[in-house]
């Protein structure tokens, strides 16, 4: 466990959630949700839970997000009170869950299952080295590539461009777009995600699995000897053996250009599109959250209580772990949109606090 975990976790059990929570009759009325005035700013100078100093690498960086980016098993806090549930599998300890419906745990297991296990966004690494800066990251992270630990992807038009309008008639007012997204994988975790795959394709032992396994055994040894290239192109590759990478969603075309001789791809990890979608859904419940406020921020706790909701009695409704969010840690939606730049977050006398910035 990381040092600030162990801090943050001796620091939770002098904290619990509020014994009452404001009604949706009587939540105009909280002054936290009316927000009147505007937080109080003591610093800008933040320590994260999960923040780390620059002795560490980008590899216990990205180990450090994977191990904590779900709600009922993240070492960062226990502010749902599941960091007791044990089990031998994901379906055990989900079906443990009080307070979600068989069907939302079914769902929510189907979905777990359906996303890529090892990938996070550059993005996330940024927060995770707030004090050190972007430059930091880009450096450690083009060594670690270049040492074969590490690979990046770059998937076009997967992040969403959040706007808000400036005009005071349309204070409230938020459109979206889409713009190019980075994440980075460990280089071990993609080549067992390939090994899979061809033990998958041998296991059917016909003709046409021969030839996925033929191009998946080429692409792979493309990867190993090139950790630093993000595309490849139909030159080194035949048409069959295009049409099964991309079926299998080991790439996707780049090239808007088809008259051409050569098309490019992309080299893609299975299922990103998965996880981008979960991290998007989330990033734009962040931004609508703080920008109902008359400030756009709010303070971190009551983040975390709008994430999840909570009842008359106090305890969490675990709106969370519905669809589309899944149990998604709200520390890496926060981690995702710092690093983007579309909210900052500053220390206040009663606790963290975030708000949006002019970068949206």
């Amino acid at each position: 466990m990381l040092p600030c975990q162990r801090v943050y976790q001796e620091n939770v059990l002098k904290k619990s959630l509020p014994s009452s929570s404001p009604s949706s009759s009587s939540s105009s009325s909280s002054p936290a949700k009316e927000n009147k005035e505007k937080l109080k700013v003591t610093d800008y100078n933040v320590q994260l839970d999960y923040q780390l100093s620059s002795k560490e690498d980008v590899v216990v960086a990205i180990n450090t997000i994977l191990t904590n980016r779900w709600s009922e098993s993240t070492e960062l806090h226990d502010k749902y009170r599941l960091n007791h549930l044990k089990g031998t599998s994901l379906e055990e300890v989900i079906f443990q869950i009080k307070n979600l419906s068989s069907s939302s745990k079914a769902e929510l297991v189907t979905f777990r299952q359906s996303l890529p296990s090892g990938v996070v966004t550059v993005t996330q690494l940024y927060s995770i080295f707030h004090t050190q800066g972007n430059t930091f990251v880009d450096k450690s992270l083009e060594l670690s590539i270049r040492r074969g630990i590490v690979r990046k992807f770059i998937i076009s038009n997967a992040s969403p461009v959040i706007s808000r309008s400036l005009n005071a008639f349309q204070s409230k007012k938020v459109t979206y777009g889409f713009e190019n997204v980075e994440i980075v994988a460990l280089s071990k975790h993609f080549d067992k995600v390939i090994e899979e795959s061809v033990n998958a394709m041998k296991a059917k032992n016909d003709e046409e699995a021969r030839g996925v396994v033929s191009s998946l055994e080429k692409f792979h040894d493309f990867v190993r000897l090139n950790p630093q290239e993000m595309f490849i192109s139909s030159f080194h590759f035949t048409e069959a053996d295009i049409s099964n990478l991309m079926r299998l969603g080991y790439i996707t075309l780049t090239s808007n250009h088809f008259n051409e001789q050569e098309s490019h791809y992309s080299i893609a990890y299975p299922g990103c599109g998965t996880f981008l979608k979960l991290v998007n859904e989330c990033k734009i419940w962040l931004v609508k959250a703080l920008n109902k406020t008359k400030y756009k921020e709010l303070l971190e706790d009551e983040l975390f209580r709008r994430w999840s909701g909570v009842n008359p009695e106090g305890d969490p409704k675990l709106n969370n772990f519905r669809k589309p969010y899944f149990g998604y840690d709200l520390h890496w939606v926060l981690a995702d949109a710092l690093g983007c730049g579309i909210i900052e977050v500053f220390n206040t006398p009663v606790g963290r606090g975030w708000r949006l910035t002019g970068k949206l």
